[in-house]
């Protein structure tokens, strides 16, 4: 799991969510660009994706274009304090699998993550 944020602050609250769950790390990132060149040499398939768009909208917006499209594919979570308004659709059309706006919920965040990976677990198993 990665995580785009300025401050460590859904790092550290997802750290403690998963604490007891060895299976995934949670990685942060403050530069969109470090971000990019991680996701390109994880396996898409076992990966979640989670932007706090506090880190500026541009920075958001350059990273889905660079990420989301049919080579790369995995799921991405969205982050707001502030209403989406227009701009919901838009990261929608870009790929985004989740937006989550208003006061950070760690425990709904970490459980649409379980879910993400809970679903890639199941296809893994059915393909072995």
């Amino acid at each position: 799991m990665f995580v785009l944020e300025e401050q460590t602050h859904i790092v550290s609250e997802l750290q403690w969510q998963f604490e007891k769950e060895a299976d995934w790390t949670i990685r942060g990132f403050s530069a969109e660009f470090n971000l990019f060149q991680h996701c390109l040499q994880e396996n898409a398939e076992e990966l979640v994706v989670i932007i706090d768009l506090s880190i500026g909208k541009q920075v958001c917006l350059q990273f889905l274009q660079r990420c989301l499209g049919p080579k790369i594919s995995f799921p991405v979570i969205i982050f707001s304090e502030e209403p989406l308004f227009n701009l919901e659709w838009a990261l929608r059309e870009l790929g985004v699998s989740h937006l989550q706006t208003g006061r950070l919920e760690p425990e709904r965040i970490a459980k649409i993550c379980r879910w993400h990976l809970g679903t890639i677990a199941v296809g893994q198993t059915a393909q072995a």
